[in-house]
């Protein structure tokens, strides 16, 4: 997704304008989908955030620290976007499912590859999808969506959310365990 090399950077840092428009144009429709497909947000309200969030980089991205990964910085400010949203929107309706205390052990919860791609491969409409994804915790939902739609790998999702490889993998087995016992429940 971020396939910026460190000279572009540098330039986004300047606040190029045509450098920043290129930004723009490579990841807003990575953005936007990645909020409406995990926040109960109108489109006007994704439109309001994307909008907000595109004005925080650029008066944010000047203080990047090239030592740190520029997609962990990227998505620190859209996260936060959303929060200041949530904040000055508070009678949006949010559901944020805290799962962890009704799983067993996480060993009884793995699935292996085969398991994985059954359960990808199976005809789900995209609407239920999209709905029972709301009702992930948030890290969850990223992880999810980071695997799937951005098609990380673990590490890459690890350097990103700033979380451990195991707590991903088990995070993703869990969320996957979720879903599939929502989706069964819409079909």
């Amino acid at each position: 997704m971020f396939d910026f090399d460190e000279k572009f950077i540098r330039s986004l840092k300047k606040q190029d304008h045509s450098t920043f428009n290129v930004f723009y144009l490579k990841t807003v429709d990575i953005f936007f989908r990645y909020v409406d497909c995990n926040y109960y947000f109108e489109k006007e309200d994704i439109q309001d955030i994307i909008s907000d969030f595109y004005v925080k980089v650029w008066d944010a991205v000047k203080k990047y620290d090239e030592k740190f990964s520029f997609a962990s910085y990227i998505w620190t400010i859209l996260k936060n976007t959303i929060k200041d949203h949530l904040k000055k929107n508070s009678n949006i309706p949010f559901s944020v499912l805290d799962k962890e205390d009704t799983w067993s052990s996480f060993s009884e919860q793995i699935l292996d590859d085969e398991d994985l791609t059954l359960i990808l491969e199976n005809n789900f409409k995209f609407e239920y999808i999209e709905k029972s994804m709301k009702n992930l915790d948030e890290i969850s939902s990223d992880i999810i969506y980071l695997k799937f739609i951005e098609e990380k790998n673990n590490d890459e999702i690890a350097d990103i959310l700033w979380i451990s490889q195991e707590n991903i993998r088990q995070k993703l087995s869990r969320a996957i365990k979720y879903l599939k016992s929502l989706l069964e429940w819409y079909n």
